[in-house]
């Protein structure tokens, strides 16, 4: 994207935040393509326009540290995460002690910023995120998806894609030559030089930025001739090591130190020089000279390319000198991160020391709810662990918390990496298989039985599973209420297919919102085993058109899944529109499960293809006697489609009244015309204001009809209180009416098309 465009996008997300319309903007480029200049023009146009700017930039060995980054953003605003309401972001960010659930901090952090965002527009900048900690990234991915109606900005810039917290990146095209050119005589450089210097940087302004530092003064003042310098590649690098290696001995060391000390603390360099037996005069030289800025108790480069070069101008041995140096600072236990990724990069080979104190910070993300930052260290301990069997245990813990992440990615990576050294790792790598593809992978019940976590959690999983498949949700909600080792996501998916089999569509859909912002954004089998679950209720809940559109394409479903995803889209079809017959289609009844359920769906599939009353009859008598009310319900529904006169009045309602218990308007409609040609019930008129309503705003109607407050209804949907205010707003607007108590009359009084309000 060309200069100029950038500058009216970032203008265009500013006015979007400014309007109560949440954006996000992400750059990409190379290193020294100019990315930081733009968010600082950013940062100063939105603090022009009365926006609350906060920061967080991303550094080299400090991507590890759990929430660093968000501890960044919100470190201007400390004093208010003490309130009770923040206590999950207070518990990650100032290490006390109370376990904290990662969706609770995610819902926090989302929260917390749009409660800044009520009163003053935010504007987030994230500089190198490619640096961040993962913790922070699923935090703040989670926030940008979720942000909507909400007076947000979200500026970011990486070196590669940034899929984990905008959804759609722009690449900076090439700065054009003249106007490096041109920036760089403003800096004091002879044109003649500065043309050379921008003509060997191929349109990056940091890598000319870099050209230009590491000339010497006759070269910037013209009166030495500028040579035409290749790509930045290792030509440049030994440019500026030469210039930075030309201030002595005493300044390179400094710099090291401070290259090595990511968190930028001037008393932990000046501490590491001295274990070192080094002057720390070599920092103050270095800030003289413009390598460093001192501010207070924090430093930081210049340049973030005289960082990566100074770290470079030792031998490795002596860069591990100064982590280990370093490791000794950070001796209290709230640094204990950062003492255990020092002396990770002061360590070679295997080191149990190394590797305990990874694994003990690794276990304090978790508890923390960065499980993210977790899996991360847990892999590093790995990688220092000093028996296979050590290095086993810290990689299978690692595979735990990505599964509970969802990210499929770094489970694939590590499937690879589990030697099954005892039957619990081949459980493991079984549960991997099956979290990314589906797939069983047959286990002989020893193996399955065997001690450790992993097989403890397949055997419960393989229960609960078993159970629900089975129909029997009275066993599975007690196996689930049992469990000690299922992962969240995993718990909440069979948890909504339970309460489905029960009757409890409301908790039904708690269990599934769960799993679906567990999974957010995950490509893992379980992520569309969500989504086809939260489809399902949709349907349910007369939602069919949502369903339709969270269903997709079934092509792109996984493929042991395809066949329900089909069978989901043909119900919706049938749920949207009562006049279609049930025989058009047949998919509508693809049957599922094992055992009697399986036996009760076969039971309704017959009698509605086949237009059997008996068989109809008898699906009614077996799920009546199993306590599944859905299938009980929607089975004397088709029943009394086959019926006349009293009969047929009488299956109605007890069809209708199991239905509504449940919570279940899909089939209002149909109900209501089953019944035409012997009842006088009075059924209201399709609604076209209701039926134009967009799928976030029939949610949002349904809610609120539902009695709850604009909080209660933010909390149940997981959106911000002003989204839900927007969209009552423009609802409003949409039906001609003015209050909410209107809103739960329009309702209430009728039925449109697309099925009534959810529970």
């Amino acid at each position: 994207m060309q200069q100029a465009d950038v500058g009216r996008l970032i203008t265009a997300a500013l006015d979007s935040a400014a309007n109560s319309r949440a954006s996000t903007v992400g750059l990409v480029g190379p290193r020294g393509s100019g990315k930081t200049w733009w968010l600082d023009r950013a940062a100063e146009q939105a603090q022009r326009r009365q926006f609350l700017v906060v920061r967080a930039r991303g550094g080299y060995d400090d991507h590890e540290v759990p929430f660093g980054a968000l501890a960044a953003i919100l470190g201007s605003e400390r004093n208010r995460l003490r309130a009770p309401e923040w206590a999950a972001l207070h518990a990650v960010l100032d290490l006390d002690h109370r376990r904290v659930e990662a969706l609770d901090v995610k819902v926090a952090a989302f929260r917390f910023l749009c409660t800044l965002a009520e009163t003053q527009p935010v504007c987030v900048v994230l500089d190198d995120t490619h640096w961040f900690d993962a913790a922070s990234i699923d935090v703040l991915g989670f926030v940008a998806r979720r942000a909507e109606a909400d007076a947000i900005a979200i500026l970011a810039t990486s070196t590669h894609e940034l899929a984990g917290i905008v959804s759609a990146t722009t690449r900076l095209a090439p700065t054009p030559v003249r106007t490096i050119q041109s920036m760089l005589v403003g800096s004091g450089l002879d044109d003649l030089a500065a043309a050379r210097c921008s003509e060997a940087s191929h349109g990056n302004p940091g890598i000319a930025r870099a050209l230009a530092d590491g000339l010497t003064d006759q070269q910037r003042s013209g009166s030495a001739p500028v040579s035409v310098l290749p790509r930045p590649s290792g030509t440049l690098v030994d440019e500026l090591q030469a210039r930075l290696r030309s201030y002595g001995e005493n300044v390179c060391h400094a710099l090291v130190v401070a290259a090595a000390e990511h968190s930028g603390e001037v008393a932990a360099a000046k501490a590491a020089l001295a274990t070192l037996g080094e002057h720390d005069g070599g920092l103050h030289a270095a800030e003289s000279l413009g390598l460093l800025e001192i501010v207070g108790a924090q430093f930081t480069f210049t340049d973030p390319w005289i960082r990566l070069v100074a770290y470079h101008l030792v031998a490795p041995a002596s860069r591990r000198s100064a982590h280990l140096a370093l490791a000794g600072w950070f001796a209290g236990a709230e640094q204990a991160a950062q003492r255990a990724w020092h002396l990770a990069a002061g360590s070679v080979g295997p080191d149990a020391a190394v590797a305990e104190s990874l694994e003990l910070v690794a276990s304090d993300a978790a508890r923390r709810g960065g499980l993210a930052s977790a899996a991360v260290t847990s892999e590093r301990a790995a990688d220092f662990s000093v028996t296979p069997h050590e290095r086993q245990r810290n990689v299978l813990t690692a595979l735990r918390w990505w599964m509970e992440t969802g990210t499929a990615e770094a489970v694939r990576r590590l499937l690879n990496a589990i030697d099954p050294l005892d039957h619990d790792a081949a459980v493991a790598r079984a549960e991997a298989s099956e979290f990314l593809d589906g797939i069983r992978v047959d286990i002989a019940w020893n193996d399955v039985a065997a001690d450790g976590w992993w097989s403890a959690r397949r055997a419960e999983r393989v229960a609960i599973a078993a159970a629900v498949e089975q129909g029997d949700h009275r066993a599975a909600l007690r196996a689930l209420n049992a469990t000690a080792c299922l992962g969240d996501a995993v718990s909440a998916v069979l948890a909504a297919g339970t309460h489905r089999l029960a009757g409890r569509t409301r908790e039904a859909r708690e269990a599934s919102t769960t799993a679906s912002v567990l999974l957010d954004g995950s490509t893992a089998f379980d992520a569309d085993v969500a989504r086809l679950v939260a489809a399902d209720l949709d349907i349910l809940h007369g939602r069919g058109t949502d369903a339709t559109t969270a269903i997709g394409d079934t092509a792109d479903v996984a493929a042991p899944l395809r066949e329900w995803a089909s069978g989901l889209a043909a119900r919706a079809r049938l749920q949207i529109d009562p006049n279609l017959a049930a025989i058009a289609e047949p998919d509508a009844f693809v049957v599922q499960g094992a055992g009697p359920l399986r036996q009760a769906r076969e039971a309704i599939r017959t009698g509605v293809l086949h237009r059997d009353a008996t068989t109809l009859a008898s699906a009614v008598e077996l799920a009546t006697r199993q306590a599944w009310p859905i299938e009980a319900g929607e089975a004397r529904m088709w029943l009394a489609g086959l019926q006349s006169g009293d009969e047929r009045a009488a299956t109605l309602t007890l069809a209708r009244a199991a239905l509504q218990r449940c919570g279940v308007r899909a089939w209002d409609l149909r109900l209501a015309k089953i019944g035409e040609p012997t009842a006088q019930r009075r059924t209201g008129q399709p609604d076209p204001g209701l039926d134009a309503l967009s799928q976030a705003e029939f949610r949002v109607a349904g809610a609120v009809a539902a009695g709850l407050t604009n909080r209660q209804a933010a909390a149940e949907l997981i959106i911000s209180v002003k989204t839900v205010d927007f969209h009552l707003q423009q609802m409003y607007r949409k039906l001609g009416i003015r209050s909410r108590t209107e809103l739960a009359v329009r309702m209430t009084n009728f039925e449109p098309a697309r099925g009534g309000l959810s529970p």
